[in-house]
């Protein structure tokens, strides 16, 4: 059944701006809010924006922070939730014929995050191949860059893999979405950015990171995208001088208006697709 056919209810959106560094709890930040889905143009209102380490039982390293993330998501299943970080790798370095196989196998194939961007260096031939949703979207890195290889290793391997191994999850468009579970979706809060026209260096703590932080709230409320949060919000936003609790704020908004009845090919079954567009 299509997403548009469901009845008429509340949809919990997350939007994760994730890490996979030694403090990934501080730097995973979420984003949650309602979405009325008889209405879903409508701005988003954000409820909360919290780091994954004021979790239930998590911490600053990714081995704790990253399964309460996992718990915390599967806390309703209406869950939509929009991750930042590469769910695959280029089709050409996956070596199964279906995105389940491939998520199932990874903890098993690639040990850890250096074995990871090893090997696929070393498959590669020392080239950085992207995924076409990554020229699609024109997302920064590729799956194993320097910048991103352990944050994708800790996304697929220690979230994306027991979730789907255990049946917890729907993974759209790899996978058949089910609506008595949550759903997990890719997301570039960058690429996002790029579509509004609008890519400010906002990550800083200097005032003019300040400013270019305070200017793209501006503009997602201008969109109608976002509805203007509060005092106490917005100055979380602001002033959270890595542009993490930000970029949760743009994932959950992407998640939002994504479209999950697009048409998919066998490259989006396998590989995978970031949902980045937020415009009509």
């Amino acid at each position: 059944m299509p997403r548009s056919a469901l009845p008429n209810r509340n949809r919990r959106i997350l939007g994760i701006d994730f890490s996979g560094g030694t403090d990934a709890g501080r730097n995973i930040w979420i984003a949650e809010a309602i979405q009325d889905l008889r209405d879903r143009r409508r701005p988003l209102k954000i409820e909360s924006c919290l780091p994954a380490i004021d979790l239930p039982r998590s911490g600053a390293m990714p081995a704790l922070a990253v399964p309460a993330l996992a718990r915390h998501i599967l806390r309703d299943p209406t869950t939509l939730a929009g991750c930042d970080f590469p769910f695959s790798l280029p089709t050409a370095l996956m070596r199964t014929a279906t995105w389940e196989d491939f998520i199932r196998v990874f903890p098993a194939r690639f040990a850890d995050h250096e074995v990871y961007r090893s090997a696929c260096r070393s498959e590669a031939e020392g080239r950085e191949l992207k995924r076409r949703t990554d020229q699609v979207a024109n997302t920064p890195f590729c799956s194993y860059n320097l910048r991103l290889y352990r944050q994708a290793w800790w996304g697929m391997a220690a979230l994306l893999s027991p979730l789907v191994t255990s049946g917890q999850i729907s993974v759209a468009p790899q996978m058949p979405v089910a609506d008595a579970k949550p759903i997990l979706i890719e997301i570039c809060p960058a690429s996002s950015l790029q579509h509004l026209r609008f890519r400010p260096a906002y990550k800083g703590g200097a005032p003019a990171h300040r400013l270019a932080r305070r200017n793209i709230l501006d503009c997602l409320i201008g969109h109608k995208l976002l509805e203007p949060p509060s005092a106490a919000l917005t100055d979380l936003l602001l002033n959270n001088s890595g542009g993490d609790a930000l970029d949760a704020v743009i994932a959950a908004i992407a998640a939002s208006r994504a479209d999950l009845d697009a048409e998919t090919d066998p490259v989006d079954r396998l590989e995978g697709r970031a949902y980045f567009e937020m415009l009509p």
